[in-house]
């Protein structure tokens, strides 16, 4: 009994330090992405057109979690519109999703990364049409 319980705790180290080591390095908002890289910062106020499907990307970096999976959900006024999921190629992983906001949607959203069922971060932003 007691090997099993040593083994217990063995496996549950290792299974919990892979949500310690995972970071999120950078992240954020943008309206394009160029080489795996934002093209600006939106930060909190996305600004569409009327006569546009105004897009939006969120870009992140995460280390830590090589050959493993993220995902990004899209939240409008606490509701998920997508849940995209991302795969990390190695320790050190720039990537990305977008979504296209159309003017019906206009108010309060989130983008959240996801590992598993532990959220690493989230983004608060307000989408804006003119009237």
């Amino acid at each position: 009994m007691k090997k099993f319980s040593h083994l217990l705790i063995f496996l549950s180290m290792g299974i919990f330090s892979q949500f310690v080591t995972a970071q999120v390095e950078r992240s954020q908002l943008t309206s394009s992405i160029e080489n795996r890289e934002p093209t600006d910062n939106l930060e909190g106020l996305v600004q569409g057109q009327n006569d546009e499907i105004k897009r939006v990307y969120f870009f992140t970096q995460i280390t830590g979690l090589a050959k493993q999976q993220i995902i990004h959900r899209w939240l409008y006024e606490g509701e998920e519109k997508a849940a995209v999921t991302l795969n990390l190629g190695s320790d050190n992983w720039r990537t990305y999703s977008s979504k296209r906001v159309p003017n019906y949607w206009q108010g309060k959203w989130q983008v959240q990364v996801w590992q598993g069922d532990i959220m690493l971060i989230s983004h608060n932003f307000e989408v804006s049409y003119p009237e």
